[in-house]
């Protein structure tokens, strides 16, 4: 009947909607997953790329700061690394300790090494899965959503491998441990040293007023100063702790160790550019300078020379005896030139190998001309007894 075929005719349509629905759903599906996959490859290269430049990045775990409490304590209980630093001689990964793995990383070989690979991933898995437990128990994140991303805690737990790695390697290893102890001192020496290159150029101007000379500040190098060292109590020499006493330094003082190519008049040179500099920082900048008083006394010239007392000259630093000088030879880092006039004579004797320039003539006579103001009491007595040590060494040939 008309009835029953219109009833079919619905039931066809009604079949071809619902197919053609599933096969929408399909589809919808299928685009889904492959947008999804998309999602997941530029996610992925995204991670390596972020990897390998955020490797590099020191303040990534800066960034953040709620993330390092969760990693640093797995990080370290899982390989027991206050007493553990050791690779296991079987080669395994980590040992079973009371039921526990104790990992045991290779600390001395890069990070992608299989060992260090499977530490890595088991401290990020800890991490993960520690909060998706977490989750479920309290129903409120303790990590934050940038916090909680497999790229960030992955950059972050290599970092703090590396570091750690790099503090391990140096802490087995006599050699390296000599190294970065040398290489420390150094980098404080070398800050001393520029320190007192500074305060010497800054000097220059009122030497250079004082005693009518120009272009003294060519004879400053940081290389050519003096090393000032810090010490241990019983470090010292029967005559360096003499000299400590009597230059009434103790504690917290420095050591000032000199170099044996130096000629007492270019040492005496760079004493005064010490005092003028401790004359400026001490408020006294004025001393010998001439000034015009009016004195109500007759007979007093109206013209005098004026000094200035400084408020404290008071050094925190002592020579060490001459023979603990250092036998460095001069080598400047900036090609300064080396004046003859800088040089000890009757060393330069025994090293003709080393190329100085005639000029400075001004400093050869220069301890004659100083006055009395610009040259402390103790640096007057040590190159008295440095002029009196060089004289027994070229009596004695050395």
């Amino acid at each position: 009947t008309e009835m029953q075929k219109m009833n079919a005719h619905l039931a066809a349509v009604e079949s071809a909607i619902l197919t053609n629905q599933q096969t929408a759903n399909e589809w919808a599906e299928q685009h889904k997953n492959v947008f999804k996959e998309l999602l997941t490859g530029v996610d992925t290269m995204m991670t390596l790329g972020t990897s390998k430049s955020a490797a590099g990045k020191k303040n990534i775990s800066n960034k953040h700061p709620d993330l390092k409490p969760i990693i640093q304590p797995i990080f370290f209980e899982l390989c027991g690394i206050d007493h553990k630093i050791l690779p296991l001689e079987n080669g395994e990964a980590y040992e079973m300790v009371n039921g526990v793995k104790e990992w045991r990383p290779r600390w001395a070989v890069k990070i992608d090494n299989k060992v260090n690979t499977l530490y890595i991933a088991e401290v990020i898995d800890c991490v993960w899965d520690n909060e998706t437990v977490w989750n479920i128990l309290f129903k409120t994140p303790e990590m934050k959503d940038d916090d909680y991303k497999h790229n960030v805690i992955t950059t972050m737990m290599k970092s703090y491998w590396r570091n750690l790695s790099q503090q391990i390697s140096i802490l087995i290893s006599a050699k390296k441990v000599e190294k970065l102890t040398n290489k420390q001192m150094n980098s404080r020496c070398r800050g001393r040293h520029q320190t007192i290159t500074n305060h010497h150029r800054g000097a220059i101007p009122d030497f250079e007023k004082f005693y009518e000379c120009e272009g003294s500040v060519a004879l400053i190098d940081t290389d050519y100063g003096s090393d000032y060292v810090s010490y241990e109590e019983g470090e010292l020499s029967t005559d360096s702790a003499e000299h400590c006493k009597d230059q009434n330094q103790g504690k917290g003082s420095q050591k000032v160790v000199g170099l044996e190519w130096r000629s007492l008049n270019y040492i005496a040179f760079l004493r005064v550019l010490d005092e003028i500099h401790r004359h400026h920082k001490s408020g006294g900048d004025n001393r010998g300078v001439e000034t015009n008083a009016q004195e109500g006394t007759a007979g007093l010239s109206s013209k005098h020379r004026k000094v200035t007392k400084p408020k404290d000259l008071h050094k925190t630093m002592f020579d060490a005896h001459p023979s603990k000088m250092s036998s460095h030879f001069p080598k400047s880092g900036k090609s300064t030139v080396l004046f003859n006039t800088m040089v000890n004579v009757a060393w330069l004797e025994g090293h003709k190998e080393v190329k100085v320039v005639e000029g400075m003539e001004w400093l050869k006579d220069f301890r004659k001309s100083i006055r009395e103001e610009d040259l402390a009491a103790e640096d007057k007595k040590y190159l008295d007894e440095l002029e009196e040590w060089n004289t027994d060494e070229e009596d004695n040939g050395n």
